[in-house]
């Protein structure tokens, strides 16, 4: 079965919709290490390149996992 780019991009941005649509999920560095299969380093190095936003919490750093999918997977047409 063939699938075309134009049936790709149109799944892909159904997907997108649902991410936006949904409410924030907070987590711990470990915790969204461990959402995206990547280590604390990483996603420590996402924070110090501004890809992702981290939110002080008392005196824990929290990150909006719906956030990260939304900025580092975003769509572009």
């Amino acid at each position: 079965m063939t699938v075309t780019n134009d049936e790709i991009m149109s799944e892909v941005q159904t997907v997108k919709n649902q991410l936006d649509n949904q409410h924030h999920v907070w987590k711990r560095a470990e915790n969204v290490a461990k959402h995206f299969d990547v280590s604390v380093g990483t996603v420590k190095n996402w924070k110090r390149q501004k890809l992702i936003q981290g939110y002080k919490h008392d005196n824990t750093v929290i990150y909006d996992v719906l956030a990260i999918q939304r900025d580092l997977f975003q769509v572009q047409n």
